[in-house]
């Protein structure tokens, strides 16, 4: 009777094991006609895709992109201090895959850095950066490549530097900036 319960014992625990070594209604990845998964998918051409539609694409302005102003009013080492300001416009749309990120015309604003008028022994001097932008009626804060420009002797008399109203001026940003 013991042999008996034991060779019942022994054959359940076999069967059990054997069942538990096989994985039902799961399809043998190796067939041809593997199937995939919902998000593997390619999109419809006429449905929505919701990575798409719901999540607004990011707009980037890479690292070395350079952006092209003209100033609105005179720039000059005779008056400019450290930390003035000036206005300018985009002068050239800044495009990316065909899309225009940044259109033509668009408000921008720029920082003396260092600056020295012309002492009449030494040529005047200016730095400056573009700061920021006005896009999409947003403020963009960028961080770019500086200018620097000596005043040029005439006449054996020390210059400064003067950049006219309309001087067209390009900066690059040494950083990458996302866009609203």
């Amino acid at each position: 009777m013991q042999v008996r319960r034991d060779c019942i014992v022994i054959l359940v625990v076999l069967a059990f094991a054997t069942a538990c070594g096989r994985q039902p209604n799961v399809p043998d990845s190796s067939s041809a006609k593997e199937q995939k998964l919902p998000f593997d998918r390619e999109s419809r051409a006429n449905g929505v895709s919701p990575s798409r539609s719901l999540v607004p694409a990011a707009t980037r302005l890479s690292e070395g992109e350079a952006i092209m102003i003209r100033l609105r009013a005179e720039l000059s080492s005779a008056s400019a201090r450290v930390g003035d300001t000036f206005d300018a416009t985009i002068d050239e749309p800044v495009v990316n895959d065909g899309q225009t990120l940044v259109p033509q015309g668009a408000a921008a604003v720029g920082r003396v850095l260092a600056a020295r008028r012309s002492d009449g022994k030494d040529n005047g001097y200016l730095r400056i950066s573009l700061v920021s932008i006005q896009t999409t009626g947003k403020t963009v804060l960028l961080d770019t490549s500086s200018i620097f420009a000596k005043g040029g002797a005439r006449d054996g008399a020390p210059r400064d530097v003067v950049f006219t109203p309309d001087r067209r001026l390009t900066f690059h940003l040494t950083k990458a900036v996302d866009l609203p």
